[in-house]
């Protein structure tokens, strides 16, 4: 909420007779913004690689639980805010690099 700075104004009148009691007004903080979700359509990331990064990528996930590669195997969307993200960032940053992984997960 504003309020002028003019003491004609009620509120403002109201709010410097408050503050004269003793109370203190606490500085606005405002909320963080929240972490922007990445969405990759699955297509995507696949196009974004090489034949060999495919490879290497397929290699990695068919040692994967069963659940982790049926969800990633199924998935029309990769998203950075579902529970598997870390494992596609770590999974592309250990085998490509940190700016490879950055490239294909934008």
């Amino acid at each position: 909420m504003t309020v002028p700075d003019d003491m004609a104004n009620r509120d403002r009148a109201m709010i410097a007779e408050w503050v004269a009691a003793g109370n203190v007004i606490e500085p606005y903080v405002p909320e963080p913004l929240p972490e922007p979700v990445i969405v990759i359509p699955s297509v995507t990331l696949w196009e974004r690689m090489t034949d060999a990064e495919a490879i290497q990528v397929n290699d990695v996930m068919a040692a994967q639980p069963i659940r982790t590669r049926q969800v990633f195997l199924t998935a029309n969307t990769f998203r950075s805010d579902h529970e598997l993200w870390p494992l596609l960032q770590q999974v592309a940053t250990n085998l490509f690099g940190v700016e490879r992984a950055a490239e294909l997960l934008a």
